[in-house]
Formats: structure tokens, sequence, C-alpha cells
């Protein structure tokens, strides 16, 4: 068996940004950012997990709820870097 090649630290970091910029490219447009919020309108990403009447409560739709609100958060999230990233330093 061949011993896998370590990937440094600086080419991982690197590969991060590459997708960053990717996604701010992508979602950075008007027409971007309009696509992200109907999506997000139309996954319900702004309403609590925890949703129903008294009395009930259905486990496997928080569920859903809250992995459609993960996905949203970690690209918001990515996009803040990517915008932080291309940012001139002072």
């Amino acid at each position: 068996m061949m011993p896998q090649a370590t990937t440094h630290p600086s080419q991982i970091v690197e590969r991060a940004r590459a997708e960053r910029r990717r996604l701010l490219q992508l979602f950075g447009t008007p027409e971007g950012a309009q696509v992200l919020a109907d999506l997000e309108q139309r996954f319900e990403t702004d309403l609590p997990v925890f949703q129903g009447k008294a009395g009930s409560y259905d486990a496997l739709d928080a569920m859903r709820r809250d992995a459609h609100r993960e996905v949203f958060l970690v690209i918001r999230h990515q996009l803040d870097l990517a915008r932080k990233e291309a940012e001139p330093e002072p």
C-alpha cells in the first residue's frame, strides 16, 4: 500500500478561500442574492425549527427544517468570509 500524500495546511486554506470566492461569484450578484433569498423563503429558514399546534410535534419536520436552515447559515457565513477576504487591507 502506498502512503497517501499529505496536504499542506496552506493548501487546505487556499482551497477553502477558492471555494468561498466561487460562492461569492455566484451569490454576490443581485441575481444570485435574489435566488438565495427566494430559496430561503421557499424553505422557510426564518421560521423556528420547533413548530406545531399545542400538544403536537413532528420530529421529522423539525429535523428537515433544521437541516435546510443549516445549509443557508453555512452559505451566508462563507459569503461573509469571502467579502472580508476580498476587502483590501488598510
